[in-house]
């Protein structure tokens, strides 16, 4: 058993938190939300698009007035529309992955206009910082901000949806990320800090 898999079995780490649920394997730290349950309103959207760009045909056909068919092809477009955007919705899925080994932290997410999957890697150095962050409904969300390839910062969410009761673990789990990136100390009970393969940098200031 490696320093890493001894201190971690002396130190459980919260196997969920908000909306993501984690694991340690050897050196890493791995969080992902899971996906969620489909639903019917893509369906929905989809009939009601085909429907109405079948209304739409057969106005053509009678030679109807030509407002109506041409506002029932709009709402076919729209249901079309819909029904993608709420499949795309459904299937988001965000997961990261903070290798000690290697000091990198990869990133998976889902773009929010095309619902695009997409996959950023980032050195512990470029990371900025790990806040808690207040979310609309009152829970709270773990973010962190990294420097991209333009130089400019950018902020991604790791953990959404905590709860107050959880905000313990949430700022444990920030101790931990921050001693990982070189942004300050790690906590002493965190489940890689003796781990001399871990990798860990030096704790760094940040402009």
């Amino acid at each position: 058993m490696t320093p890493f898999e001894e201190a971690l079995a002396q130190n459980p780490a919260p196997r969920r938190l908000g909306d993501v649920m984690l694991r340690f394997e050897p050196s890493m730290l791995i969080g992902e939300t899971r996906r969620a349950a489909g639903t019917l309103w893509p369906s929905l959207a989809w009939v009601g698009g085909l429907g109405a760009g079948l209304l739409a045909l057969y106005h053509l056909s009678i030679s109807a007035p030509i407002e109506r068919p041409v506002a029932l092809a709009v709402v076919s477009a729209a249901g079309f529309l819909v029904g993608t955007v709420l499949e795309r919705l459904e299937a988001r899925r965000r997961a990261f992955v903070a290798n000690f080994a290697t000091t990198s932290l990869r990133l998976d997410f889902v773009t929010p206009l095309r619902g695009q999957p997409k996959t950023l890697i980032i050195h512990f150095d470029s990371v900025r910082a790990v806040e808690l962050q207040t979310q609309g409904d009152g829970r709270h969300c773990l973010t962190v901000d990294f420097v991209g390839a333009s130089e400019r910062v950018f902020r991604e969410v790791l953990a959404a949806a905590i709860e107050d009761e959880a905000l313990t673990d949430a700022h444990r789990l920030k101790r931990v990320l921050e001693g990982a990136f070189g942004l300050g100390e790690p906590p002493a009970d965190s489940p890689w800090r003796d781990d001399d393969d871990a990798g860990r940098p030096e704790p760094r200031s940040v402009d």
